[in-house]
C-alpha cells in the first residue's frame, strides 16, 4: 500500500523532507494538530500542550553537509548546514574536527542531553557566553521549512506571501513549532577558542565593573544558591597565555577573587519543579538579589537564582514535598510589582497544576504582532498551538 493511501499515524519519523512535506499536507487535510520534537529537552518548557492529533519525531532528519563553496571560504565565513534533527553534540564534534565551533553559545545540558539544530533554533536557546556571541537569530544564515498545509519554503514569502520581507531564519528563531516546521538549517562557525579560564568573586558587586571593563569578559554569570549568598563567575577564553594574562589580572585587581575550575553548573538549569525567566535591566541586579533573599524568607521556600549578569536569569523554586503553586504566584506577581521598565518575568516550567493556577506570561507588549505572525504562517492554528510565548 503506498504511503499516500496508508492511514494517516499518529506519531511518525519521517526520513526526507519530502515525506514531512506529504505528512503535513495531509494532516492539513485532515485538520489535525501537529507538534514536533528533536531531542526533546524543552519539551517541558512552556504551558503543557494538548495531545496532537500528529506528533512528527524529526530525529530522522539529521544529515550533515557543508554548503555549496564552503571549501572556498575563509575560516571566519565557515558555516555548517544539518537537517533540524542533527544533534548539537555531534555538530560539535564534527566542527572541533577543524578547530571551530558553533558561533553562537548554547546550553550545555540540552547539547549534553541530546538536544537538536532545530530545536535549539525554535526554542532560541541561549547559553552563558552570549555577551560576544551574537544571538541564533543572527547566527542562522538560511533554514529550510515546512509549512502547515506542507509547502516546503526557503524564504519567508514562499512560507506566506504577507510576510515576503521578512527574515526567514529570525521568524523561525524563538517560534516554538508554532509558524512551521524547520526541516534544515545553515548556521555559522567560529574559531575554536585555545583555552579558557574562569574567576570565581565573593558577592554580584564586581558584576557591573567587569561589564563596564575595557575588555569584557566572555562571561559574566550571577549564581545565588538557596539561602546562599550571591558569588559571580566570570570566564575569560582565547589563546593560552592571553587567557593565563587575563585571569591573573583579574585575581589581582577583584578583592577575593581567585582562578576556579568550570563550576559544574556552568551551562545549565537548576533541577527544582519551577523555572521562572526572568530579564532585568542591568542596574537592577542589587534589588533583584535582595527581593530574591526576602522572598525565600518569607515564603520558606528554597529560592536559587541564576543567569546573565547583562540581565537574564532563571529563577528557580525547589520545593521538593509540596506544591509550589502558592509560592510561584506570588513570586510572580510580587517581581512584576517593580514595573516592565525594570523587570520582566515569566514562567518557564513547572506543573501543569501551577500553569492553570498562575498568570504565567504577565505583561506581553507586541502580543498582537506575534499572534498576526502566527495567523499569517498558520491561519487554522495546526502547528503547535498554545506552545508559543504569551500561549499564541
Amino acid at each position: 500500500m503506498s504511503r499516500t493511501t496508508d492511514e494517516l499515524p499518529r506519531l511518525a519519523s519521517p526520513e526526507t523532507i519530502a515525506e514531512l512535506s506529504e505528512l503535513m499536507a495531509r494532516a492539513h487535510a485532515e485538520n489535525r494538530t501537529v507538534a514536533v520534537f528533536g531531542g526533546g529537552t524543552a519539551f517541558d518548557d512552556n504551558p503543557p500542550a494538548a495531545t496532537p492529533g500528529l506528533l512528527i519525531d524529526m530525529t530522522g532528519l539529521a544529515a550533515v553537509a557543508d554548503p555549496p563553496g564552503a571549501e572556498n571560504r575563509s575560516t571566519a565565513d565557515r558555516t555548517l548546514r544539518a537537517g533540524a534533527g542533527a544533534k548539537i553534540s555531534a555538530l560539535d564534534r564534527l566542527a572541533a574536527a577543524s578547530g571551530q565551533e558553533l558561533l553562537p553559545d548554547l546550553p550545555l545540558d540540552r547539547s549534553e542531553a541530546g538536544a537538536s539544530l532545530g530545536g535549539m533554533i525554535a526554542t532560541a536557546a541561549t547559553g552563558p557566553r552570549h555577551l560576544h556571541r551574537p544571538r541564533l537569530a543572527d547566527s542562522v544564515t538560511a533554514v529550510t521549512t515546512i509549512g502547515a498545509d506542507g509547502t516546503i519554503a526557503r524564504t519567508s514569502g514562499g512560507l506566506a506571501p504577507a510576510l515576503t520581507d521578512r527574515d526567514l531564519p529570525g521568524l523561525m528563531t524563538g517560534s516554538w513549532g508554532t509558524r512551521a516546521i524547520i526541516v534544515e538549517a545553515e548556521i555559522r562557525l567560529t574559531a575554536r577558542p585555545e583555552s579558557q579560564g574562569f574567576v570565581w568573586i565573593p558577592g554580584a558587586e564586581a558584576a557591573a565593573e567587569l561589564l563596564a571593563a575595557r575588555r569584557v569578559p566572555d562571561a559574566v554569570v550571577i549564581e545565588r544558591p538557596p539561602g546562599a549568598p550571591a558569588a559571580t563567575v566570570a570566564l575569560i577564553e582565547g589563546e593560552t597565555a592571553h587567557v593565563e594574562t587575563e585571569v591573573g589580572r583579574l585575581v589581582d585587581a577583584v578583592p577575593g577573587a581567585s582562578a576556579c575550575a568550570r563550576p559544574e553548573w556552568w551551562g545549565r538549569r537548576s533541577r527544582v519543579p519551577v523555572t521562572i525567566g526572568v530579564s532585568i535591566a542591568p542596574d537592577f541586579l542589587p534589588d533583584l538579589l535582595e527581593t530574591t533573599a526576602r522572598l525565600e524568607d518569607a515564603l520558606g521556600y528554597p529560592l536559587q537564582l541564576r543567569g546573565s549578569a547583562a540581565g537574564m536569569f532563571e529563577l528557580g523554586v525547589a520545593a521538593p514535598e509540596t506544591e509550589p503553586g502558592v509560592a510561584t504566584r506570588v513570586v510572580l506577581e510580587h517581581l512584576r510589582s517593580f514595573g516592565l521598565h525594570r523587570i520582566a518575568v515569566r514562567l518557564v516550567h513547572a506543573p501543569a497544576p501551577v500553569w492553570d493556577g498562575v498568570d504565567a506570561w504577565g505583561p506581553l507588549p507586541g502580543k498582537s504582532v506575534l499572534q498576526a505572525l502566527k495567523d499569517d504562517c498558520d491561519p487554522r492554528g495546526l502547528l503547535s498551538p498554545g506552545r508559543g510565548l504569551g500561549g499564541i
